[in-house]
């Protein structure tokens, strides 16, 4: 069933690793499957490969139930082209094959879906689009009879946590696209993937949320890249959670560029509203190493950096604010770190400030300048920067990130990363800044100073000794986190998220 009242852009990808045993799903499956007589879809050869469309039918169900259940007007977005489907990836390892179009138009022929059809952009000026699908009235009202929760759902089963990543070239060497690659397993990935299973799991079985919250997602538009004035919905529930590892340069790279750690919602928020977070209904604390890539550079050459290496002491562009000018001195050298040349870090900059008019209209000369500037300060710097080293510098953050992650899954306490920051119960605050000062320390050598970012309350206590000479009274400061007033359905979903856990340690 066709409709026009469904937004193009507010949708999300087919997700192929949803899965769940709950019997309710299973028994909306296998009716569907009787009534649909999908077995006529089934393989007809002793040799089957892939899933069967019992399988796709369940994981195509239980997408659009997640996404009906965040929301009703969010889409998925539903490829139709035969080699999209990779049934022998491991990236794919439910191994979705070509016949899940078989399975959808079935769905869709039956008046189970309303569709959008496709847009396909012949100019190449625009964009195109794949088909999106979303239940219909008559597959909504089935879903109403569900009583299954998200918790209930594994959203990443069987899904691959260490993905790499190869650029692409065409012949021209003009434009570039980035895509995952198989890969084949050793020693080191075995322990890598080892590792982060344990952590998502601990992340499954912890209980983060914002208790600001009224509801458990938000949606945003995106304002960068391709993407730029779609809508994404961000869920900050159990259904995203999942952390992945992601390594580029492709094989080539040898497992030493980037590997940092992506998804889990706390990563697409804005700095504010992370440090709203709670972790198993605790405030939290998040400690920040401060320029961290550039004081792996200039450790190098064995130099440490100030606590502030960004302030420029003159005004070189007039008007701005020394303020102003200092965070357009720290976004260029971070541009710097990563692009190949000083035009690149340029147009880099321009990009990541599209509202900010001054910042658009500065020259290549002037932005030189600012970098002369800070080179003035730290003339050691000048040889690193320019010189794409970003990837390599990501792969030192990212062994980092690792060793304090692992210390504390260990310990069955969940820390969240956001590469070069780190996120953890306050009670646990001092602990990880010590881990974190170790990892540090072990891979560099040097230690690198860490803020930290939440506000506090602030308590003055004066202190008397008992010893002699130390009678006279002193003060001590202590903090503690600003709490925040929890929302009714904040207490709903931790109410909801504790009974779930002790179901399952009864299962």
């Amino acid at each position: 069933m066709a409709t026009s009242t469904m937004d193009r852009f507010y949708s999300e990808p087919l997700d192929v690793h949803k899965w769940s045993h709950h019997p309710e799903i299973k028994q909306l499956t296998d009716r569907l499957y009787a009534e649909l007589d999908l077995k006529e879809i089934e393989s007809k050869s002793n040799n089957k490969r892939g899933a069967s469309p019992k399988t796709m039918l369940r994981v195509l169900l239980l997408d659009l139930y997640v996404r009906w259940l965040k929301d009703p007007e969010l889409s998925t977005g539903f490829q139709k082209t035969v080699n999209y489907y990779k049934s022998k990836s491991r990236y794919n390892k439910l191994f979705i094959g070509r016949k899940v179009i078989n399975v959808e138009q079935t769905l869709e022929h039956a008046g189970y879906l309303d569709v959008l059809p496709h847009f396909n952009n012949r100019t190449g000026a625009g964009r195109s689009f794949s088909t999106r699908i979303r239940p219909s009235y008559k597959l909504q009202s089935m879903f109403k009879d569900l009583s299954i929760e998200l918790h209930d759902i594994d959203h990443n089963y069987m899904s691959e946590c260490i993905i790499l990543r190869e650029k692409f070239y065409d012949e021209e060497g003009d434009s570039s696209t980035t895509l995952d690659i198989e890969y084949d397993d050793n020693d080191y990935t075995n322990m890598m993937r080892k590792q982060l299973e344990e952590y998502n799991n601990l992340l499954r079985m912890t209980f983060i949320d914002l208790p600001s919250f009224t509801t458990s997602y938000f949606t945003r538009e995106i304002t960068k890249g391709w993407r730029r004035g779609e809508k994404v919905n961000i869920s900050i529930g159990t259904d995203n959670k999942f952390v992945r590892r992601v390594f580029s340069g492709g094989v080539e790279g040898e497992w030493k560029l980037n590997g940092r750690f992506y998804g889990g919602w706390w990563q697409q928020i804005d700095k504010e509203q992370r440090r709203q977070i709670y972790i198993n209904d605790y405030p939290t604390y998040e400690y920040d190493l401060k320029a961290l890539h550039p004081n792996l550079l200039s450790n190098v050459d064995g130099i440490e950096l100030p606590a502030d290496p960004y302030t420029v002491t003159q005004i070189i562009i007039p008007g701005v604010k020394p303020q102003q000018q200092r965070k357009y001195v720290k976004l260029l050298v971070l541009m710097a770190i990563n692009a190949e040349s000083p035009e690149d870090a340029f147009a880099a900059f321009r990009d990541n400030n599209r509202d900010d008019k001054v910042a658009v209209s500065l020259k290549n000369n002037e932005l030189m300048e600012l970098l002369n500037a800070f080179f003035q300060l730290h003339p050691h710097m000048k040889k690193h920067l320019c010189k794409g080293k970003g990837l390599e510098l990501m792969g030192i953050d990212a062994q980092i990130a690792n060793m304090v992650i692992d210390y504390f899954t260990k310990k069955s306490i969940a820390v969240l990363c956001i590469h070069d920051s780190f996120i953890v119960e306050f009670r646990f605050g001092e602990e990880l800044k010590k881990v974190v000062e170790q990892a540090t320390y072990q891979l560099t050598g040097y230690k690198i100073s860490q803020e930290l970012k939440n506000k506090r309350n602030t308590t003055t206590h004066k202190v008397v000794g008992n010893i002699k000479g130390f009678e006279d009274p002193k003060e001590l400061q202590s903090h503690r986190p600003i709490k925040v007033t929890p929302t009714h359905e904040y207490i709903i979903r931790r109410d909801k998220f504790i009974n779930w856990i002790k179901l399952s340690e009864n299962v």
